[in-house]
């Protein structure tokens, strides 16, 4: 999937015997979701080890509904019509300096039924909204040697029991607020916060995204500590009734006409008290980005599972494990192409085999000048994804716009293409020139 950049059977396989061994494989019930992850989960944890790792976990709907003819025993997505599944992942960065580590754990599931009209007063665990503590919870387990752990996700998993239960010694959260709490003191989040004074202000680049062009934006900061009481309805008497609890805001300081204005409220259990850690919990939570990047690889610009002819509900579950490891080692190329993958072994992501060839096409792909050199040490990650950027069309200048999953996905099937090449003429080659010496 990763070199071919595909989920669609016919664009994995060469013949018909080999479409149908793969379609028998995620047909498989012996094929296990939980096993596929884990094994994932296990080359993240050992690329997490020593480090601040950031768990970043969202929710994605994967829409079959225009092949619905042809598909069975799904469920129903996000409109309450449209056949599909939801992908739930945990994508595992480096904290220090946004390097993708891996997939340490997702939730995979088909909604077979609505909401109940009690489901407020239901405990967290007979709820959906349960996947963003028992993702995490499998996804933390899982990387026993990460110095610290920090959880980032969207509104969607502003969950009392998420900073009741989650946090321990070395897991932090940070969460963007969806309600106006109630606070310890009588108060409301949102009122609280927006009393503050100002503690300074910020600016950064917002990046576009669908609707919404990228532009630069100037931030006011105010932020302060509090307790988060629980709730009344649903709440678990062996939860604390209150929770301490750091908040950020920033406010966009004169948007555009017509434009939403950037209104982060940013609940943490990292230490804030001056505006540098106020400014360091907003440049944390920037990182969540990476999995929209990563929900973009899994669908459109990449690996397209949407695209895929499987028919059955339970095999289109397994494929989208696979798929969801597929598209998180092409976002780690993404991520590893510049300072960041020069301290990561290429083998990350290519096996030895493959390694080879990447030697092979050095010179190949390098230009007479220095500037059209791949600058990066031999055999890193960074030198790896050079390689694949200039075969997906970067011309290899730094002064150019970085290469993203688009490009990379273009690098991959190129490169899958030359591998095969290269292993039919292999054995009529001496082993100095297949390394390019």
């Amino acid at each position: 999937m990763r070199l071919r950049g595909s989920a669609t059977l016919r664009q994995l396989c060469d013949e018909r015997a080999e479409e149908a061994g793969f379609a028998r494989f995620f047909h498989n019930p012996r094929v296990r979701i939980e096993e596929i992850l884990a094994t994932a989960g296990a080359r993240t944890a050992e690329a997490a080890a020593g480090r601040h790792v950031l768990l970043i976990e969202d929710t994605s709907e994967i829409n079959y509904q225009a092949k619905s003819a042809r598909k069975r025993e799904l469920g129903r997505v996000g409109n309450g019509k449209d056949v599909g599944l939801f992908v739930h992942p945990a994508l595992a960065m480096d904290a220090a300096d946004g390097t993708v580590l891996g997939v340490s754990g997702a939730r995979i599931w088909r909604r077979q039924s609505a909401k109940r009209p009690d489901y407020q007063k239901q405990p967290i665990e007979a709820k959906e909204s349960y996947r963003w503590l028992e993702t995490i919870s499998v996804a933390r387990a899982r990387l026993k040697e990460a110095l610290l752990v920090t959880v980032i996700a969207d509104r969607e998993a502003d969950i009392f029991e998420l900073f009741a239960r989650l946090p321990d010694d070395r897991t932090h959260v940070l969460v963007r607020a969806a309600h106006n709490r109630a606070l310890g003191d009588g108060g409301r989040l949102f009122t609280t916060l927006g009393a503050q004074p100002e503690a300074g202000r910020i600016a950064f680049e917002l990046p576009a995204r669908r609707g919404r062009a990228a532009r630069s934006v100037q931030l006011a900061v105010r932020f302060v500590h509090t307790t988060l009481r629980q709730p009344r309805r649903g709440a678990d008497p062996n939860d604390p009734q209150a929770v301490n609890i750091n908040a950020v805001e920033v406010c966009e300081i004169d948007p555009p006409s017509n434009k939403d204005a950037v209104h982060w409220r940013l609940l943490t259990t990292h230490p804030v008290a001056s505006l540098d850690d106020a400014v360091r919990i907003v440049e944390l939570y920037r990182r969540r980005w990476a999995i929209e990047q990563l929900f973009r690889t899994l669908k459109s610009q990449a690996i397209d599972i949407e695209a895929s002819f499987i028919e059955n509900g339970a095999a289109l579950e397994r494929l989208a494990a696979a798929a969801i490891v597929a598209a998180s080692m092409t976002m780690q190329l993404v991520h590893g192409r510049g300072e960041a993958g020069r301290s990561l072994p290429a083998t990350r992501v290519f096996s030895p085999d493959q390694i080879v060839v990447l030697r092979a096409l050095t010179p190949r792909l390098q230009g007479r000048t220095t500037k059209q050199k791949n600058p990066h040490p031999r055999d890193t990650l960074a030198w790896a994804a050079w390689h694949i950027a200039r075969l997906g069309g970067w011309n290899g200048y730094a002064t150019e716009r970085p290469p993203g999953p688009i490009t990379f996905n273009r690098g991959l099937q190129r490169f899958e293409a030359i591998t095969q090449g290269f292993q039919l003429a292999g054995p009529n080659r001496k082993r100095n020139e297949l390394c390019g010496r």
